[in-house]
């Protein structure tokens, strides 16, 4: 069971953790950023999913970088704590699904995928203690 205290200690060391610099679009950001100041954001991946909306660059369609992960993208990322390599569907909560690969965006996994293009990795200790990482493979929608 995480507690509060080890919530907080999660979310300090994720933030401490060198950060790939992350992309957002204005409607995603305000949709990403009511989400994680909703009571389900309270929970250690909307913890995460609000820092990552601090410090995230807010661009236009036509101004974008190479494909970054948005709501919707399909991405293939590995999961460096063990070398599997998934494709899931980055999903709002409410249609977040295992068996269908989508995942939620306050997952852990789904807040550290947001905002990343192709190449990227973002490392982070979980609140038991393990070290845990993905990389982004692939970003389509």
């Amino acid at each position: 069971m995480t507690t509060p205290s080890t919530q907080a200690w999660a979310t300090q060391t994720w933030a401490a953790r060198a950060q790939p610099t992350i992309y957002v679009t204005e409607q995603d950001f305000e949709l990403l950023s009511n989400l994680a100041d909703a009571p389900a954001g309270r929970a250690l991946g909307g913890r995460v999913l609000a820092h990552e909306m601090a410090r995230a660059i807010i661009v236009e369609p036509g101004q974008a970088p190479p494909p970054f992960v948005r709501i919707g993208s399909r991405i293939e990322y590995r999961d460096l704590s063990n070398g599997q390599t998934r494709t899931v569907r980055l999903s709002l909560p409410r249609d977040a699904s295992i068996d269908d690969n989508r995942i939620s965006v306050l997952s852990p996994v789904g807040a550290a995928l947001v905002g990343m293009t192709a190449g990227e990795a973002f490392h982070w200790t979980d609140a038991e203690g393990r070290s845990r990482g993905v990389q982004v493979i692939a970003v389509g929608d």
